[in-house]
């Protein structure tokens, strides 16, 4: 396992990486009074990224939960920043320090596997979570995430990206309930993000770092996105909320859960006036956004062995913007219509040790843009796919395989494309003495123009401490890739120029991570990945004097850390912080455009008058961004730091009435994400909700 410093020096090894000690307690002065035991010192570092390492100090028998986190250059012993976790979160750990460990079931490898064994770095949002942060777009819901950045034009439904590890979301592959819903008439395909609504989701998974191995994905990692299943025989659901900007949104739900069929029918809109999303429209118009959808699902249990599965959901989303063309002159009478629909068949098999799924699946998305009520951008879309996943458990291990085949497809008024590829891969996961559990997978895959392999290797190492926690250390290395998109392809077709090839991407990361039932959860990261051959606009190329797509001859790099610290301060109280350090520069060794290179969130939630009123928050830190200038040829802009905090509230009023209120930037910060768009001041939203 290696690490290639940009530097040109020697390959780094894993053991350059991680230093393990343990010393008696009463090394630490302060401890010898405590307890007997043993000290766990772990420190991480990554030669490219001198500045940062970290030194984790776990106690392993005191009767308190002690950790101790420093960040500095070793060199100089320079502390930057320091954090213990004592006293404080002792009583509620000792509470519930009888009660076995949380074994979330994720999604890393493809199947269930217990989160503490897996060796890459997955965080977990269920329903609950979800519920207690209280935003109403899952755009806010993720970028309270370890790892995650969202830039924002102006307001709901305008162009949005997510950024995973510093990269671009066209790198990272988005899917709901299992289908690929990213925007294949797009110039990168990428998900539409901005038009997600969070309330009908069950539970998001997001996996960081190259997962080209198992899902075919780039350097970013995989978003996995489940939608609410029922759990009773019948549920009816309806909810209302009303707010500043004139914002108006309604969902309604009807689930249910027999022995053999499941279903479950939602349908929802939003409709908000906006407020003026360009800080060059000077007549201060409002930009409004309109969001209608509908879904449908239905699970029949054929028998013990047989599943079936079938999936429809529908999309239509209308959203105003600024400063588009009408003719050679700028216009801000600007409207973009967006479709979104999907099929999906599915059908799991079991027969002894062995599962399997068969599945297909399609998306299709229609844009236009209109520029004073003319259409002057018309593109279509769509993906086809189809999916075989098998796993099977045998005595000295597990094994899952599988073999995928997609078509992307892209229209416009003046070209069409599809492009094929098929890829096969298989993962083997095993453990040595039921203590050090790994997995080394291999992908192969047939593209367009060129045949391309991805492998990844994990590694986690579980330990149950005498004071009833779990402590882990963990780490993998992985590649990735990203095939050329429709429109570039199509683009460069019409240009005269040369086939893309993939981009290329490479990743290698360390962490621990200690479990103390809900008492304490506390998970740290370093990771470092590169991409090469990157696919860019030139302006050298081509044959109409206007460009075309070519290829980066250099390397862009992401490195940095993840923390991830949550817990409870009694039975009523629970807390999270996640803070991201990240270093994203371009091959020109730049910073990368529109990602900030420290994120901070904190947040809080209060359970009052025995359970009935929970009160919550959160609050953003967002610290070094460059974004692209506002106006043609100008200067990259450096944007202020800001924080932003968000508040909640939700009482139920009976079983079966719940009221909520919540608040957007309630400080009313003046920030931006982007040069030149506007966002939110603060705003209030009020709301029921009705269950049957």
């Amino acid at each position: 396992m290696t690490s290639i410093d940009q530097s040109g020096a020697a390959p780094a090894t894993v053991s350059q990486f991680i230093e393990l000690k343990a010393s008696p307690i009463p090394a630490l002065s302060k401890f010898e009074d405590k307890a007997e035991g043993f000290v766990w010192s772990v420190r991480f570092s990554l030669p490219s990224f001198r500045w940062l390492s970290f030194r984790v100090l776990i106690a392993l028998t005191l009767p308190q939960s002690v950790f101790f986190f420093e960040i500095g250059e070793p060199t100089v012993n320079k502390i930057l920043y320091a954090t213990a976790i004592t006293a404080a979160i002792a009583p509620a750990a000792a509470a519930t320090s009888a009660e076995p460990l949380e074994q979330l079931s994720v999604t890393a490898s493809r199947t269930e596997i217990p989160k503490a064994e897996l060796g890459v770095s997955v965080s977990v949002l269920t329903r609950v979570d979800i519920e207690r942060l209280g935003y109403a777009s899952l755009l806010d819901v993720i970028r309270t995430l370890p790892g995650v950045s969202v830039s924002n034009n102006g307001g709901p439904g305008k162009v949005s990206a997510v950024y995973l590890r510093g990269e671009s979301q066209f790198r990272t592959l988005v899917l709901l309930d299992g289908v690929n819903i990213a925007d294949p008439a797009n110039t990168q395909v990428a998900a539409q993000f901005q038009h997600i609504r969070a309330r009908d989701i069950e539970r998001v998974e997001v996996l960081r770092g190259p997962q080209g191995m198992m899902y075919g994905a780039g350097a970013g990692g995989v978003i996995n996105i489940i939608t609410r299943r029922a759990n009773e025989p019948l549920e009816i659901e309806a909810a209302i909320e009303a707010g500043r900007h004139d914002t108006r949104q309604g969902s309604v739900r009807v689930a249910g859960k027999g022995e053999r069929l499941h279903y479950a029918v939602d349908l929802a809109q939003h409709d908000s006036a906006g407020f003026n999303s360009r800080e060059s429209d000077t007549d201060g118009e409002r930009d409004g956004y309109y969001n209608q959808s509908a879904s449908a699902r239905l699970n029949f249990v054929a028998s013990d062995a047989l599943n079936l599965e079938a999936q429809l959901r529908h999309q239509d989303a209308e959203t105003e913007f600024d400063s588009c063309y009408s003719g050679f002159l700028t216009s801000n009478d600007c409207l973009d219509l967006f479709t979104q629909q999907s099929v999906r068949l599915a059908a799991q098999y079991r027969q002894g040790q062995t599962d399997q799924e068969f599945a297909a699946s399609r998306q299709e998305i229609d844009r236009d843009s209109l520029s004073e009520g003319v259409s002057s951008f018309a593109v279509n879309g769509r993906i086809d796919e189809l999916n075989y996943l098998g796993h099977t458990t045998l005595a000295a291990g597990e094994f899952s395989w599988g073999a995928e085949f997609e078509q992307q497809g892209y229209r416009g008024s003046a070209s069409a494309l599809a492009l094929d590829s098929i890829g096969v891969f298989g993962e083997w996961r095993g453990e040595f003495a039921g203590a050090l559990f790994y997995t080394v997978g291999v992908r192969r895959d047939q593209l367009e123009n060129e045949d391309h392999s991805t492998w990844r290797a994990t590694l986690g190492y579980p330990m149950s401490l005498p004071d009833g926690g779990e402590f882990k250390l963990r780490g993998s290395v992985g590649t990735g890739f990203r095939a050329p998109s429709p429109f570039e392809v199509a683009y460069n077709l019409a240009e005269g120029v040369a086939p893309l090839g993939p981009e290329r991407s490479r990743g290698i990361e360390v962490g621990a991570e200690y479990r103390r039932a809900q008492g304490l959860r506390a998970e740290l990261v370093l990771f470092q990945q590169r991409v090469t051959d990157t696919i860019v606009y030139d302006y050298s190329l081509g044959t109409s004097g206007w460009g075309a797509y070519g290829q980066d001859d250099g390397e862009s790099e992401s490195s940095g850390a993840e923390l991830s610290l949550a817990g409870a301060l009694g039975a009523q109280l629970e807390w999270n912080f996640s803070g991201t350090w990240l270093d994203a520069t371009d091959s020109s060794g730049e910073q990368r455009l529109l990602v900030p290179q420290r994120v901070f969130n904190l947040g809080l939630a209060h359970d009052l008058l025995d359970g009935r009123l929970t009160l919550g928050g959160n609050w953003q830190r967002v610290e070094d961004r460059i974004s692209p200038p506002s106006n043609w040829g100008a200067a990259s802009e450096r944007l202020d730091d800001y924080s932003k905090l968000d508040l909640n509230a939700r009482y139920r009023w009976s079983e079966a009435l719940l009221l909520s209120l919540r608040g957007e930037n309630v400080l009313n910060t003046d920030y931006r994400e982007v040069a030149g768009y506007n966002t939110t001041g603060a705003a209030l939203y009020a709301g029921f909700e009705v269950r049957l």
